[in-house]
């Protein structure tokens, strides 16, 4: 049937609204951070901060407000915080880039100002076999933009390693006490979580130099890894500590459905995948139970996934409406939450900014703007008074 002169018309607007989006939307992306967000409490200003990133993985401040951030192709930057320049930091450890693998997060030791020690999380690979990885922290001193005197903090036995390249996990934090508080996530072996034998599936808690407390809760138990804090974690996401009462909360991917909000506490079982909120990706059932005695249960749980990811304690004295109120970032829907803490109970929750592309990282600066790290174009923003 020949096509009518009208529908000609419309066949060629839209095949010219199709060739003109992209540079629509490229417009868009040039302008994206002019604009004034207001919420139920608080108005702010978007602004570029750096951007040039593959996947911008972890943040750290430094006691000169500069900003360290983790690349997951492998790449350490330094961002000046007056002139924003961006320099490449060398002596990088080499990374496993694969999956889910690669440069993880990153944290400044609580005393950096006297002995500029970094923390650096990655997808450490064997030598032997470069097809097997898992999660490794190493130490280095910050020296004129190199990474030098590398101490392991943790690196598991050769024999957990393996070809799976998802769930890595990592966060960290450190307590007033100076231990570290790290995240591995069950590495896709789903079933070790519940195993005291394994590293993966756990939230670990170390001193700063590597060393095991003696007070950790399984340090007594024969054959448990001596590290573990808790377990039954699939794959945590985020650690923040609260500013009053120094609870440490916990967000954790679920798997289609059943992303979790924790209150670690030592020795506790999360249940992962005894009980879970979520369904296996295809549909069908991982577990009857949401409960189970001895047990514990999320906070919250969002049922669809948010693709949880980073966390943080607003701390600063810039958006003093949100004092103390936990941020919380979204792969999934592209949004950064703020979540309302009462005596450890979500009582509000507010969407405050939408992205357009996966935030994978949020902190609190020592300037009091909000900075985040976003996907799709690789970028870090911040959100300034306005």
């Amino acid at each position: 049937m020949q096509k009518s002169n009208k529908t000609k018309l419309n066949i060629i607007k839209g095949n010219l609204l199709f060739l003109i989006m992209p540079f629509l939307f490229a417009n868009d992306l040039q302008n994206w951070d002019d604009a004034i967000e207001k919420t139920q409490k608080e108005t702010f200003r978007v602004e570029t901060f750096a951007e040039g990133f593959d996947i911008p993985w972890g943040m750290a401040f430094l006691p000169n407000k500069d900003l360290i951030v983790s690349d997951r192709n492998g790449n350490l930057w330094r961002i000046k915080y007056k002139s924003k320049i961006k320099t490449k930091i060398s002596g990088v450890p080499k990374v496993r880039y694969k999956g889910q693998g690669g440069l993880l997060d990153i944290e400044a030791h609580p005393d950096f100002i006297n002995n500029n020690f970094l923390y650096i999380s990655f997808s450490d690979y064997l030598e032997s076999n470069k097809n097997k990885s898992f999660t490794s922290i190493y130490r280095y001193k910050l020296q004129n933009d190199n990474l030098i005197d590398k101490k392991i903090i943790f690196k598991t036995n050769n024999k957990f390693y393996s070809r799976s390249n998802i769930h890595y996990g990592i966060r960290m934090v450190f307590d007033k006490q100076r231990f570290i508080y790290f995240s591995i996530g069950d590495r896709g072996n789903r079933n070790q979580a519940q195993s005291l034998n394994y590293p993966n599936g756990k939230i670990h808690r170390l001193h700063d130099d590597g060393s095991i407390p003696m007070d950790n809760p399984f340090i007594n138990v024969k054959s448990a890894i001596k590290s573990i804090w808790t377990y039954g974690n699939r794959n945590p996401q985020g650690l923040a500590i609260h500013p009053i009462s120094k609870v440490i909360f916990e967000s954790e991917h679920g798997p289609r459905g059943g992303d979790e909000l924790n209150i670690l506490s030592s020795g506790n079982n999360y249940g992962w995948p005894e009980i879970t909120y979520g369904k296996n990706y295809s549909g069908t059932t991982i577990t009857k139970y949401t409960h189970k005695e001895g047990m514990e249960q999320p906070v919250i749980h969002w049922t669809p996934s948010i693709a949880v990811c980073g966390i943080d304690f607003y701390d600063g004295k810039v958006f003093k409406n949100w004092e103390n109120n936990l941020l919380v970032t979204s792969l999934k829907f592209e949004n950064l939450y703020r979540l309302t803490i009462d005596q450890n109970n979500v009582i509000g929750q507010e969407i405050i900014y939408s992205a357009g592309s996966r935030i994978r990282d949020v902190e609190t600066g020592p300037d009091g703007y909000i900075y985040i790290a976003l996907e799709d174009p690789g970028r870090i923003i911040r959100f300034i008074s306005e």
